[in-house]
């Protein structure tokens, strides 16, 4: 066979594999989406469905005033437990959460990273609806969560984790904190944060003081590196984390399905302007397109595991309506598609 047929001969080889794998994958989104009786979602305000009106509706309700962990009608939760046609959900993601506080609930060995009180003592606010957490013990408090975590890891036919993006973005706004009060930052700038929290009153408080601190120093060239290696260090956190939470979840239930929920262009405006300085906070993507890749990998040697890719989600932000990086309700059905799409059919 000479070198031209040979060629020509791999090349319809390739061809005919690539139809194959066509015809596998038409194959296999052929049919019903998996039924699993139960569903268990971890992960922050974005698979807690905030700024969204289903949200504030939701956590309105009498069943809200004594649980916090509600199904919000309309969130990817929801609709992916709904095309599954579970019977029972745990809807266990918190506004504020990172991987710290999740690793914290799901591993009995882990007690966190110096600034838990305070994250635990903010969270804590959430899990006590309507109230103002006013304990002595945050940490210690916090962790009776533990047996409602890990029963709901044992319960569960399936496991969906949006967690991180908190891990990146805290880290910023305390660095950014720190920048405007010392001009420096220290080794763990999230304490300045979650102190100015407990000063201010509220979580909610520190952070908007962050944000516009970040603003300002956005402003000043040589804080911008230093606001960028800040989400750098806390990606590197994120990492040992991350592996350490799936392999516990697996080490809970062998059997269960992991779904990663990647992350989307949270921080980037549907029209950029030039004249906003929080717009220029996309040059943070690269930090969650490194978060995406790691995740897309399984973290560990076994276990049924599945990434799903978020990219195209509508945010708040991108509409233009107000600086927001959560998704709209749009943006929680399309993360629900990519998540049934990924799901493997019966």
């Amino acid at each position: 066979m000479n070198h031209r047929l040979k060629k020509i001969t791999a090349t319809l080889l390739a061809v005919v594999m690539l139809l194959s794998l066509s015809c596998v994958t038409a194959f296999a989104k052929a049919g019903k989406v998996k039924t699993y009786d139960t569903v268990v979602s971890f992960g922050d305000s974005v698979a807690a469905a905030v700024s969204t009106d289903a949200y504030t509706k939701a956590h309105a309700t009498k069943e809200a005033k004594t649980n916090y962990f509600v199904t919000v009608p309309g969130s990817y939760v929801e609709i992916v437990s709904r095309g599954v046609k579970a019977k029972k959900v745990y809807p266990l993601a918190q506004p504020g959460m990172r991987s710290e506080e999740l690793r914290l609930l799901l591993c009995n060995d882990y007690n966190g990273d110096r600034v838990e009180d305070y994250v635990c003592n903010a969270l804590m606010g959430y899990v006590t609806p309507g109230k103002k957490y006013k304990g002595k013990d945050p940490v210690k408090d916090y962790k009776t969560l533990r047996g409602k975590y890990q029963k709901a890891v044992k319960d569960a036919d399936l496991v969906m984790i949006g967690i991180g993006f908190n891990d990146v973005w805290f880290s910023i706004l305390a660095a950014a904190a720190e920048l405007s009060e010392t001009g420096t930052v220290s080794d763990m700038p999230e304490l300045t944060l979650f102190k100015n929290a407990k000063k201010l009153g509220s979580m909610g408080a520190a952070l908007a003081k962050a944000e516009e601190a970040l603003n300002t120093v956005l402003q000043i060239a040589p804080y911008v590196p230093v606001i960028v290696e800040a989400g750098v260090e806390a990606k590197a956190r994120y990492f040992v984390n991350y592996r350490a939470i799936i392999e516990r979840i697996y080490e809970l239930n062998p059997d269960v399905t992991i779904v990663a929920v990647g992350y989307f262009e949270a921080l980037i405006p549907g029209k950029f302007d030039a004249t906003n300085i929080m717009d220029y906070l996309a040059v943070l993507q690269p930090s969650f397109e490194a978060m995406n890749l790691y995740t897309s990998i399984r973290p560990t040697p076994y276990g049924k595991y599945i990434y799903v890719d978020t990219h195209g989600t509508e945010t708040i932000l991108a509409t233009g309506e107000k600086w927001d990086p959560h998704p709209t309700e749009a943006g929680h059905k399309h993360i629900a598609k990519q998540i049934l799409n990924a799901l493997p059919r019966q």
